[in-house]
């Protein structure tokens, strides 16, 4: 890092390299709220990344949110352009909600085996992590449980998701006590969880199963 002097209030710039942390950082689970990069890296860094289009920031419904711009990217050994929805990001800042409670436990995460979602191992099962927090479409979820849990190829998929107690009830009913002429879904093998949403871009301390 070098400082210069402007009008004498100094100004810190990065070498290009110092930004690698946070571009991996973002990229690990696609977004990284600022409450929490404030918390974990030197303002003046986040500044200045933003300034060299390191990253950017968006408000989202969960607050203000960091990801990736096309020099963020390139350090994070990613290709080309992509500009996320509001969506996507905030179920990024989910599923890294849950991925860092997950490893707080002492489980480790394989995030390669599918994309936007959390592989880990219970002994010999391998369980599916999915956030989205909004909560999920039931044909969604029917199409996955059959092309994932009645084929065996995960024994266990956790939904987790940042909806309120009521609208959680209500996709449970759903999920596992359908209309006539659907078939319920076993609870054992899809579980659903409700996470509380970042207080001030702060995460609420929950256990997970």
């Amino acid at each position: 890092m070098d400082t210069l002097t402007l009008m004498a209030d100094p100004i810190k710039v990065y070498r290009t390299a110092a930004f690698a942390p946070l571009a991996q950082d973002i990229k690990r689970f696609g977004a990284l709220l600022t409450a929490e990069a404030a918390r974990r890296y030197d303002a003046a860094l986040l500044v200045d990344a933003r300034r060299r289009k390191v990253c950017a920031e968006r408000d989202t419904a969960l607050g203000p949110v960091l990801y990736l711009l096309h020099q963020g990217r390139r350090l994070a050994g990613l290709a080309g352009a992509f500009t996320p929805t509001d969506d996507g990001l905030m179920n990024a800042v989910c599923l890294r909600d849950v991925g860092q409670r997950l490893e707080a436990q002492g489980i480790s995460l394989d995030l390669t085996a599918r994309k936007r979602s959390i592989v880990y191992r219970r002994g010999d099962e391998a369980i599916l992590v999915l956030a989205q927090h909004d909560g999920y479409a039931f044909a969604a979820l029917r199409r996955l449980y059959k092309a994932l849990i009645d084929t065996e190829a995960y024994s266990e998929m956790q939904l987790y998701t940042y909806l309120t107690p009521e609208a959680l009830r209500e996709l449970e009913q759903v999920l596992y006590a359908p209309a006539r002429g659907s078939r319920p879904l076993d609870r054992q093998r899809l579980r659903l969880f409700a996470l509380p949403r970042p207080d001030g871009g702060v995460h609420s301390p929950v256990t997970l199963p």
